[in-house]
């Protein structure tokens, strides 16, 4: 569902570009990455590698730095969300967290209702952890559980079991100080129909977790647990018909529950559960990038931070933005945002209302580019007829909201460029 950037050779000029051009207030979030895991999980895509206490303790402190620096750039933007992406972002030791948490609540105008996320593991969540976080302002832990089931657990390269979840789970909520929610993985190899119904009971009925994410596993040629796979040392992920019954299933049992659902992806049992990150970020707001390997959005350009140690530190200690490229977005990104964002975040779509993000002179090349696909789509089965204009995605249409929205977006940025 991303949108192609054209790459641009000179990222740092496209970076002054777009913060000469950012003209606030406006909704704006900041995505803060740790990069380092103590273990490789089989299915995570997202694996950077292991780093020392002394790696860890200089990364924070030249995060701190890229964050004062660059803070006195947006302090007319109110910052209505944080997140702490990772890797393991609660691999911090105590007092990285405070340093971190303090440099940003000192050097950057966060809303007084400000969703602050720690990204957690299970593993290695301590007390002192979780008070040096609650402490510096982190309303929000997303723990990756993937699973309840041990042994399935440890097939995905989780060492600790149910017992030790649940124990950890328990300590946070026990605070009463912030939303916990959890990441659950369905599609697993070898996971059945019972085994993500006992997820599910489990969350309802022995945790206090404020709300969850609920994602599909996504093979790829580059994961250890694609290898696994195909070396046949595991069962064979869910296929695409297993996978639908699985997220069905979900969809039942959380309704029949009385949960609040968020979006496609996201579940809420406690109203302070908001997911606010996630669901600002599915319009495509500006999201300001710090620390390696971190991404984000500026003005009309999308940037990534470099990988490389060396790099990143020689670039934060010169006052640079520590880049590794950039790509300008298409003239048709506000449009496509209101598709992403819709489908995602209010499970429908209103034409009028993406229509009111197309110049007037390219309005009705647009709407006749979606209309005949927005009924070819209810046929199948994606969307209801629409009331008011409005057509609500129906569970399959949930299911496959990545994929509808992509295809949407592609039809209204031909037709945006003339090319229908």
């Amino acid at each position: 569902m991303g949108y192609p950037a054209e790459p641009v050779t000179d990222a740092q000029g496209a970076w002054n570009n777009a913060l000469a051009s950012f003209s606030g207030p406006q909704e704006t979030i900041l995505y803060i990455h740790i990069p380092f895991c103590r273990t490789r999980c089989s299915f995570c895509p997202f694996y950077y590698g292991s780093a020392t206490d002394e790696e860890r303790k200089e990364y924070a402190e030249l995060l701190a730095e890229e964050l004062v620096h660059w803070g006195k750039f947006f302090s007319r933007d109110t910052v209505n969300t944080v997140y702490f992406g990772g890797g393991t972002p609660s691999d911090l030791a105590p007092s990285e967290l405070e340093l971190l948490l303090k440099t940003l609540r000192r050097n950057y105008p966060l809303a007084n209702d400000c969703e602050i996320t720690l990204e957690s593991r299970i593993d290695g969540l301590t007390d002192d952890k979780i008070d040096a976080a609650l402490s510096n302002g982190v309303n929000r832990f997303s723990v990756g559980v993937q699973t309840f089931h041990t042994d399935l657990r440890r097939s995905l390269g989780r060492t600790s079991d149910r017992n030790a979840v649940l124990e950890t789970l328990g300590r946070l909520t026990a605070r009463n100080q912030a939303s916990v929610t959890a990441d659950i993985l369905y599609g697993l190899p070898g996971q059945t129909e019972e085994m993500l119904s006992g997820d599910l009971e489990t969350m309802l009925r022995e945790t206090r977790l404020s709300g969850f994410s609920f994602y599909r596993l996504h093979l790829h040629d580059r994961l250890h647990l694609a290898r696994e796979i195909a070396e046949k040392r595991v069962p064979p992920a869910s296929d695409e018909a297993g996978c639908f019954s699985l997220f069905e299933l979900c969809e039942k049992r959380m309704g029949a529950a009385g949960t609040r659902r968020i979006s496609c992806k996201h579940y809420a049992f406690h109203p302070r559960e908001r997911n606010l990150h996630n669901e600002i970020s599915a319009w495509k707001v500006p999201c300001i990038p710090f620390g390696m390997n971190a991404g984000g959005r500026l003005g009309t350009f999308r940037f990534k931070q470099t990988g490389i140690p060396a790099d990143y530190r020689e670039m934060v200690r010169a006052g640079t933005k520590p880049l590794s490229s950039a790509g300008k977005l298409p003239d048709d990104f506000a449009a496509g945002a209101r598709i992403a964002g819709q489908l995602n975040c209010r499970m429908n779509f209103d034409p009028e209302f993406t229509l009111e993000a197309v110049p007037e002179e390219k309005r009705e090349r647009v709407r006749h580019a979606l209309e005949p696909l927005l009924s070819e789509m209810e046929t199948r089965g994606i969307f209801t007829k629409p009331e008011y204009g409005v057509r609500s995605l129906t569970a399959r249409g949930r299911f496959h909201f990545a994929e509808t929205a992509g295809v949407l977006m592609e039809a209204a940025a031909e037709a945006w460029n003339g090319e229908i």
